[in-house]
């Protein structure tokens, strides 16, 4: 079934002729010489054949047509007379370009029919007889001999339509040197994109990537089916593979896969409930593609045309292809009617439908022949156009969603900015409305007391001490409330402060380094690292059990650094508990997108905090 011979001319009252005579290479169409019997009883072997041929059983067929018997699950005979007219010997092949299980071959010698071979669909070109992925015979003739030869066509799990061809094996590979050429171009082509397309959609996480593959994959499967390019394969689990599939659910599951592509492409601003129902039901198809793919794939040995299962399954196949194409037409009318370019994007897209896999695999299988089988074959041209432009479209439509989803982020990020902002401006105020209002009431109440104190008890020292320092510990968190130092001492001599009076409890020796402009930073986040600064240095002195330790703030392009070290016992994160400040040390860093990096040994414990600075000063 695939291959259309340039056919000789009609002779005048298209009478039938018993005897094909050649002399070399031949073109004649072998419908005018063949005749067909179909064993009904599915059991006869050579004898009830040749007995069926003396009794007038064989028939002809229409001239220059394929026989086309359909679902056929009994043996079909066939029979030809062939005589050399040339004055030298000629070697012929007998060729059947079918999908058949097992082709014998038969030829009468004198008065009896001799089996010369026997060829079988599933088996690798390295293990036939003549090294060609269809089945063929080689018939070897004397000048002036005739001989008369009958194959016996097994095909049980496909439709009995095939072309055959009488000529010298030269002229024959000629023609077919040219056809590997151009199978092969496609299918390398197919086979490339697909798989580029499949990693692309792996690797990207992209849907519409990944079923873009695996239909192109789908339809070099196709292509090597429906080409009889399966024995040339010799890879042995691919082989296998490919010669336990079969083409109709193949097309099924790559028509359902086609839909959705064109979906995806179409881009409905508004998905209905019916697309949503149409998709439903594609997908239900696409199911039942699959475990009728599977099911052929597991029993292929028990199933054919003869058995009801498989008919069901094959019913039902030839069914599901015109309800995929049934949906997919009303899916591409409701998607583009109200849009300005629907005329343009529905011809397209009925070309697609016109030219698609189901359409391939019913042109082949003779089911329905709506165009012309040539080589190369349309539905190659229009995957390569549709493989071209599609590319192109989710490529740019992918380009164009992650442009969307860029700004859309940004968006965000600059939103949630202003937010923080906004928070810790609000923050902000009500800390220093907190502190006006302690100020101004125990603010004024303690610098009354301690006026009272200095006066009246000037000779009790210690009490003079305590309320003095009482009122200096308030001013200073007043200030921490009101953040005026951050404003006027900056964040550097804030910390610096801080660790000198870590210091001066004396039981560990702090050190202080400073690196970078500080003004990079925005006054928002010289807050925070103000916190989570103390918030370590607090962390030394009551769990680190170090002699010595090292804060630093290293603020560079893009980012600051806020690291301390210490030569203490190290920390075990397994075994830390709560409570000691890393969860708000990690909520204030994360709220600024940083990242928290905490490492301990016997040598001591490192925490390294980087912030990116992202916010405009």
């Amino acid at each position: 079934m695939l291959l259309l011979l340039p056919a000789a001319k009609a002779q005048p009252g298209n009478q039938w002729t018993d005897t094909l005579f050649v002399d070399g290479p031949n073109l004649e169409h072998l419908s005018k010489y063949l005749s067909f019997w179909v064993d009904s009883s599915g059991k006869a072997g050579i004898e009830e054949a040749t007995a069926a041929l003396r009794n007038g059983k064989f028939k002809h067929w229409t001239h220059y047509s394929t026989l086309n018997l359909g679902l056929n699950p009994k043996p079909l005979w066939l029979h030809l007379q062939v005589k050399n007219i040339a004055l030298e010997p000629g070697t012929y092949w007998w060729a059947l370009y079918s999908h058949a299980d097992t082709v014998e071959v038969f030829e009468k010698k004198h008065t009896t029919w001799q089996a010369i071979d026997t060829i079988l669909y599933a088996r690798r070109l390295s293990d036939r007889k003549i090294k060609v992925r269809f089945a063929a015979t080689s018939v070897h003739l004397k000048p002036g001999e005739h001989s008369s030869l009958l194959l016996k066509v097994q095909n049980y799990r496909h439709t009995q339509h095939a072309i055959t061809d009488f000529t010298t094996p030269g002229h024959n590979l000629l023609w077919e040197k040219k056809f590997y050429w151009y199978v092969g171009l496609f299918s390398g082509c197919f086979l490339l994109t697909g798989l580029i397309s499949l990693i692309t959609g792996i690797v990207l996480r992209k849907k519409i990537f990944m079923l873009f593959g695996v239909y192109l994959l789908l339809i070099l499967c196709m292509n090597l089916m429906e080409e009889l390019m399966v024995p040339v394969v010799s890879n042995k689990f691919i082989f296998y593979f490919l010669a336990r599939s079969h083409s109709l659910p193949v097309a099924i599951v790559a028509l359902s896969i086609h839909y959705h592509i064109i979906l995806y492409i179409l881009n409905p601003a508004k998905t209905t409930k019916l697309i949503r129902r149409l998709s439903s039901i594609n997908n239900v198809i696409l199911v039942y593609g699959g475990i009728y793919w599977l099911s052929y794939f597991l029993f292929m040995d028990t199933f054919h045309h003869g058995r009801w299962p498989y008919n069901m399954l094959w019913n039902l196949g030839i069914a599901a292809i015109f309800i995929i194409m049934l949906l997919t037409v009303l899916m591409i009318f409701l998607s583009v009617y109200k849009k300005k370019y629907w005329l343009i994007v529905a011809v397209a897209a009925i070309l697609l439908l016109y030219f698609n896999p189901a359409g391939y695999f019913l042109n082949y299988a003779g089911i329905i022949q709506y165009y012309n089988i040539t080589y190369p074959n349309y539905f190659y041209w229009i995957v390569i156009a549709e493989m071209i432009c599609i590319g192109s479209i989710l490529a740019w439509q992918y380009k164009k969603t992650e442009r969307e989803h860029y700004e859309l982020i940004k968006q965000n990020a600059l939103q949630e900015e202003r937010i923080l902002q906004r928070e810790i401006e609000i923050l902000e105020e009500e800390r220093k409305q907190i502190a006006r209002d302690l100020h101004d009431d125990l603010g004024t109440t303690l610098s009354a007391t301690k006026l009272i104190i200095t006066n009246s008890y000037a000779h009790d020292k210690k009490l003079v001490n305590m309320i003095t320092r009482a009122n200096t510990d308030l001013r200073h968190f007043f200030n921490q409330l009101s953040l005026s130092d951050l404003h006027e001492f900056g964040i550097v001599k804030l910390l610096r402060w801080k660790v000198n009076e870590c210091n001066s409890i004396g039981t560990i020796h702090f050190m202080f380094i400073s690196i970078g402009e500080e003004n990079a930073i925005p006054i928002s986040l010289k807050l925070n690292i103000l916190r989570i600064g103390t918030e370590l240095l607090s962390n030394v002195l009551k769990h680190s059990k170090a002699s010595e330790s090292t804060l630093q703030l290293i603020i560079e392009p893009g980012q600051v650094l806020l690291m301390i070290e210490d030569n203490g016992t190290g920390i075990d994160l397994s075994k830390t508990r709560k409570g000691m400040g890393l969860d708000n040390i990690g909520a204030r860093v994360q709220r600024w997108n940083g990242e928290v990096h905490i490492s301990g040994s016997q040598s001591g414990t490192t925490t390294i905090i980087t912030i990116p600075l992202i916010h405009k000063t």
